[in-house]
């Protein structure tokens, strides 16, 4: 077995809490020590399984104060004008199972095949506050991402659009919205995942100014 597997191996983190109601100081503590809500429950890991190799993922933010969007990502925003966008707090509905499901195609492996993977029917209020972006042409629900929102931070708990509409880049579209968002809300940091530490699905993430790493050794952030 290759060093640096054995290496991570002795370190793996992979801790899990329940859903509970919580201040939203304390949602930032947490999501600034590299945890984030999935489903029914708050998780922080610093490993991955990626293409079959064990891989350290990377916690990331974006530090919002003096942030500003590229003049392609405010092309991006004008490119959309066309489309109707809502906002309210988060609400599982058939139509946003059925645009989930048509996702989910488009996943590597079995993955998650369930909205409830993701999101909970308590997702408005658990563990802070939570909101939805819809996105619609006319009256076709086109994409949905999701935010949970603390005192000071947001986290992007998920996305999800019609495969059809790949080319519109709608994930990177709700992204913009929700970081615009959370600017008008004078939030501090956005919250938006991770990457691997070698390249991946995930690496769209790293296109961002004022962007941030979580270094799980020494308990910090710094500028990617």
């Amino acid at each position: 077995m290759p060093s640096q597997v054995v290496h991570m191996l002795e370190d793996v983190l992979d801790d899990r809490l329940p859903l509970a109601p919580m201040s939203g100081a304390a949602f930032d503590r947490l999501m600034g020590r590299g945890w984030r809500v999935l489903g029914y429950c708050l998780l922080r890991h610093n490993f991955a399984s990626w293409d079959g190799e064990l891989v350290s993922t990377i916690p990331l933010r974006i530090r919002l104060d003096g942030f500003s969007m590229t003049k392609s990502q405010r092309r991006a925003l004008r490119r959309h004008a066309d489309l109707r966008v809502t906002t309210g707090p988060i609400a599982l509905t058939p139509e946003k199972e059925r645009l989930f499901a048509l996702h989910a195609i488009r996943f590597r492996s079995g993955g998650r095949t369930s909205m409830e993977a993701f999101l909970t029917p308590d997702s408005a209020r658990l563990p802070v506050p939570g909101l939805e972006f819809q996105v619609f042409e006319e009256d076709r629900l086109l994409a949905c991402s999701y935010l949970h929102v603390g005192g000071q931070s947001v986290s992007a708990t998920y996305c999800f659009f019609d495969p059809e509409e790949t080319k519109r880049s709608l994930g990177h579209f709700t992204m913009l919205l929700e970081i615009a968002w959370a600017q008008r809300m004078g939030m501090r940091y956005y919250y938006h995942g991770y990457c691997h530490n070698q390249p991946s699905q995930f690496d769209y993430k790293r296109r961002f100014q004022q962007l941030e790493r979580y270094d799980w050794a020494g308990e910090c952030w710094a500028p990617f």
